[in-house]
This record gives structure tokens, C-alpha cells and sequence, in this order.
């Protein structure tokens, strides 16, 4: 599910075993006295040749034939298991293969397929060792290397929300998942497993021709799917398991970028700050953002905190939540940080009577405000709702007050709407800002307080938190003004100059949210092998082991942050002098 310049291997479980061959042959009961041949020295095996080539009869513990023949004739090919004559040599080879279980050839060379087939450990002091199946390798990533595997349980209604649900799975782990055998029935029930098709399992239905780059990597995958269909349609309860290991999730990324995202997620990461539109959802599409649902809820499993951080002034914060729940976030209210609450406190506390310039469907969260005689403008998005009468009103309000007050929800020149940039509400205030000469308090993204605020709710040093957007001025310069990390998505309204961009470096770029988090689930797990031994145990350093059994002193824990960011003030500055 991938995720330096090397790509760590990816975990978890693949559904079933590979089936290895027993490379000693075993006499059959029932033919105990039956003609063993030579065994070649070399390979253990029992050599086809020299069983073709060997008279029978010159064995001296070999009786003759009762009929005084020779023995067989040329034509016929004797097996030395079950005295079972074939007239070819194929079949005889087949038959050895199938029933007895023994390969018919020596063993390749090394360097040949069937010498690098295998799952194997890429772990340090493991020198690539190779494990006949997953199951076997993934308990020695366990037992070893104290890897933990995830599991993410569902229970679905219907077999079309099993299909929706695949298809979200596989944008998250940027795979296919494909059957691995025809359904098993059980008890009251019919049990399917998918496998990882970066796995190498998978074979073309098409003759030869193979169906996706992914099936030359040839390595076995620890990820599956388990579904587990209920009778008299009582639903699926399904079982992913979405770590990979053997392969590189994000191939298609280039090695540089790799690089860059490590280095950026050297330091601890304990908090998260995410923008919704653009990194979950997009406006108008009424799905999310490949990858997104599946990559928050794993962020979640790894106890890093979230806060969903937006400039969406078309939204309330329940609006909001009630739009990522139908999406399949699993969100509530507090986590949400808008400009909207904020507002609507500032101008009460500052007795401020407002004409809206926004969205017709957050309206009725300004009712308990007074509006009549406005003093002062807020302006968000329109939602295309734009004439000159409303912009003529708001004129007039500014020019008439001695000191104009306009009030802008976030600086976003422009957004991205089914599939097209349409402009913000800061290009509507730049026509405002001109023709007043006055220029507008900002409150959301990129004001230092409001971000702030939401670094306050998390309780954690901004050294620690990673902020996740598409905007390349509100997001990124704006945390890294606000001394956190900066990770750019190629999605939302992600353009190609971004990453051209002489003044504002984002710490990495990535494909979208689903691919940071296959990083941080990697570093995981890579910080879990290390701090414990192959016993379960934590590691000491060899000067420490005397103070093992000492007993630790208890840490200064600082007392946690209240977390009230929605009706938090924001100064206003009018004309030098400062408005509280």
C-alpha cells in the first residue's frame, strides 16, 4: 500500500502460500522393492537421463523378467516409483512432476528464474534471504524485525458498494488487486481473496503479452484482500490488509523525489495539518481525491494527529463535515479549522454591522449578526454569484466610512471546480482593494494567527507537524512561515509552474496524500525494527545495559493546549491604531 533513495520495501499479508516442491523423492509404501536409480551427486535429484539411459536388468537385485524378455522396449519409459510404463518421454516427465512431486530437470543456475523466484527480505542482516512464501516471510518480518502488521475491517451492504470500495482501496495503494483462486465455500458463507498484482502472481489472459509493467517486478507481495461474502445477502465483510512489501508502491515517482521525502520526514512527525479542497475533495466532483479516504484513516492507525485546515467560505464546519462523511472521511467538527466561526465572533466582539459579499448557503450562520446599516464588508466566495449590483453596494459602503473595513475569507486567487480554475474571493477584493485604496484583513489561510491557532489545537511544537496542500502560497509559504514542514500534492489545483517556483520551495512534492502516507507508514516501521530486538525487547546502547533495570524519572509533560481556535479575535488594524 511503497510507501530515501532507496524504496523500503512495503509490508503485509498475501492471502495464500506458495506451494514448494519436495526435492527428495520418496518411495511410494506400496512399491518398496520397486528399481531405485543413480542419484546424481551434484543436485541431490534424481537425474531423467540416467533413468531413460539405465538397463534395468543390470542391477543385480533386479529380478528378470518372468517372460525371459529383455525388460521394456525402447518406445517405453519406465517410472522408478510406481513401475508405471509411458510410451514418451514427455509423459513420463509430466507424470514424475505431477504425482511425485519431483522436478524432472536439474536445478537451474543460479542467476536463472527459477533460482530468484521467492519472497525475500530486503532487512539489514538478512543478505536477501528468500522464503518460499509470504506467509513465511512475513512471520520472519515479524519475529525478526518487529514489523506490525495493519488491518483495516469493513462490512459492506451490497456487492456494488464492495465494487466502490475495491476501486478506492486500489487508488490508495496505486495496484490492482486480482483473485487469486475461484471462491471457496464455507459455512454459511463464500470466502474470495484478491491478491497484490505487483505481486509477479498475476498471468495475462492475453497469450503472452503481459498486462501491466507491474508484472515484470516478479517479487511476492504481503498485501491482500479478503472478502467474505455472507449467505441470503446479509452483506461482504471484508479484510484488507494494505502494507506491501517487496516492491515499490510509488514506481512511477522519480528517484530524486524519493530522496526529497525522506530527508523531509527525517525529523519525528507527530501532527498533521491537511486542506480539504484540493487534497481530500474537489469542488463539484462528488468523490474523493484518489487515495485520500484509505491515507487519513491510516495517518489515524499510526497516532499522528489531524487537523483539516481550509479557505472554503462556501462551507460551515458542519457543512464541511457532513461533506467529507458522505465522501467516507471519518471527520467530526472539532477537527475542522475555518475562517467562518472566526468571523462571525470577530465581528460581534467588535460590534461591527457587515454586508456580505458570500455564498448564499453559509448566510444563515451570519443571522445572529446585525446587518442593517453595515459599516464594513465581508467578502468569500460568490459561487459564481457575481453582478455588479452587489459590488456597486459594497463600494458605496467603504467609500462612506471614514475608516473602510473589509474582510476577505483566506487570500485564494483562484480555486479548482470540476475540472477548471475559477477565481476566489481574494481576485473579488482585489477590485474592492483598488478602487478604496484600502487593503483587506485577512482571515484563514495565509494569516500567521489563524494557522497558528490550528498548530495551538494540536498541542505540538510546528518543527513537528507536516502541512499538506495544492496552494502554493497559502499552504506552503504560509507554514514554512510558521516554522513547520511543507509537502506539496500534484492534485486540487497543483500546476506544473509550482514546482518552478524561484521563491517558494515546498520541502517535496508528491503524487497526492495517499503517497505521504505510504512514506510515514515505511518510516514507521522502520523506526519500530530498530528500537527492538529480535526478542520483542528494546534496544540499549552497550554502555547503557548496567541502567536497564533502573527506574526511569518521570517526565515533565507540559500541560496541554486549550483548544477553542473558532472564537479566538483577531486583531484589526485600522489606520495605525489597533481595534480589541
Amino acid at each position: 500500500m511503497d510507501f530515501g533513495s532507496y524504496s523500503m520495501p512495503k509490508l503485509n499479508d498475501c492471502s495464500q502460500a506458495v506451494q514448494s516442491l519436495d526435492p527428495i523423492p520418496q518411495p511410494l509404501p506400496n512399491h518398496t522393492n520397486a528399481y531405485q536409480p543413480p542419484i546424481d551427486k551434484n543436485s541431490g535429484l534424481h537425474s531423467l537421463a540416467i533413468h531413460e539411459n539405465h538397463d534395468m536388468h543390470e542391477n543385480p537385485d533386479s529380478p528378470p523378467p518372468a517372460d525371459g524378455s529383455k525388460g521394456i522396449s525402447e518406445e517405453q519409459h519406465l517410472c522408478q516409483y510406481c513401475d508405471r510404463v509411458y510410451p514418451s518421454r514427455t509423459n513420463l516427465s509430466r507424470h514424475i512432476f505431477q504425482i511425485h512431486r519431483v522436478p524432472s530437470r536439474k536445478n537451474k543456475p543460479p542467476g536463472s528464474s527459477n533460482e530468484t523466484r521467492g519472497a525475500i527480505c530486503y532487512e539489514e542482516g538478512c543478505n536477501n534471504e528468500k522464503f518460499k512464501s509470504t506467509t513465511e516471510l512475513r512471520n520472519h518480518l515479524v519475529n525478526k524485525h518487529n514489523f506490525i502488521f495493519q488491518v483495516i475491517k469493513n462490512v459492506l451492504e451490497t456487492e456494488q458498494d464492495f465494487i466502490r470500495w475495491k476501486k478506492n482501496v486500489e487508488e490508495a495503494c496505486d495496484i490492482k488487486w486480482v483473485k487469486q483462486a475461484a471462491k471457496k465455500k464455507a459455512s454459511g458463507c463464500t470466502v474470495v481473496t484478491y491478491i497484490c498484482h505487483r505481486s509477479g502472481k498475476f498471468r495475462s489472459s492475453g497469450g503472452r503479452r503481459r498486462a501491466l509493467k507491474s508484472c515484470k517486478i516478479g517479487h511476492f507481495c504481503t498485501a491482500y484482500l479478503k472478502v467474505v461474502i455472507l449467505e441470503d445477502g446479509k452483506g461482504y465483510q471484508v479484510e484488507l490488509y494494505p502494507d506491501h512489501y517487496g516492491h515499490d508502491v510509488s514506481s512511477a515517482e522519480d528517484k530524486k523525489v524519493k530522496v526529497q521525502v525522506a530527508k523531509c520526514l527525517n525529523n519525528p512527525v507527530r501532527g498533521i495539518l491537511i486542506s480539504t479542497t484540493g487534497v481530500l475533495f474537489e469542488n463539484g466532483k462528488y468523490e474523493a481525491i484518489k487515495g485520500s479516504v484509505i491515507a487519513v484513516e491510516r495517518l489515524r492507525q499510526l497516532g499522528i494527529a489531524i487537523r483539516f485546515i481550509t479557505n472554503d467560505s462556501r462551507r460551515t464546519p458542519a457543512d464541511l463535515v457532513k461533506k467529507l462523511q458522505s465522501l467516507g472521511f471519518s471527520v467530526v467538527e472539532d477537527e475542522i479549522f475555518s475562517p467562518i466561526p472566526v468571523v462571525i465572533n470577530t465581528l460581534l466582539t467588535l460590534g461591527l454591522r457587515p454586508y456580505l459579499m458570500v455564498h448564499q448557503d453559509i448566510r444563515p450562520a451570519f443571522d445572529k449578526i446585525d446587518q442593517t446599516s453595515p459599516n464594513c464588508v465581508v467578502i468569500g466566495d460568490l459561487g459564481g454569484n457575481v453582478s455588479a449590483e452587489i459590488f456597486n453596494k459594497a463600494y458605496q459602503v467603504l467609500t462612506s466610512s471614514p475608516s473602510p473595513v473589509l474582510v476577505k475569507l483566506g487570500n485564494e486567487k483562484y480555486y479548482k471546480e470540476k475540472n477548471e480554475l475559477v477565481l476566489g474571493a481574494a481576485s473579488y477584493a482585489a477590485a474592492l482593494e483598488y478602487a478604496c485604496s484600502t487593503e483587506a484583513m485577512v482571515v484563514g489561510k495565509p494569516c500567521y494567527d489563524f494557522i497558528m491557532n490550528a498548530v495551538n489545537g494540536l498541542g505540538i511544537c510546528p518543527q513537528e507537524i507536516l502541512m499538506v496542500g495544492d496552494d502554493i502560497e497559502n499552504d506552503i509559504q504560509a507554514a514554512q512561515r510558521c516554522g513547520m514542514r511543507a509537502i506539496l500534492v500534484r492534485t486540487g489545483k497543483f500546476r506544473p509552474d509550482d514546482a518552478k517556483n524561484e521563491v517558494i520551495k515546498p520541502d517535496t512534492i508528491v503524487k497526492n496524500l495517499a503517497h505521504l502516507v505510504d512514506m510515514l507508514v515505511m518510516k514507521s516501521k522502520r523506526e519500530n525494527s530498530n528500537k527492538c530486538s529480535s526478542d520483542g525487547m528494546p534496544k540499549y546502547p552497550q554502555e547503557h545495559k548496567k541502567q536497564i533495570n533502573r527506574t526511569p524519572k518521570p517526565m515533565e509533560v507540559p500541560p496541554p493546549v486549550p483548544i477553542q481556535p473558532h472564537y479566538d479575535v483577531y486583531p484589526f488594524r485600522f489606520g495605525g491604531a489597533e481595534v480589541s
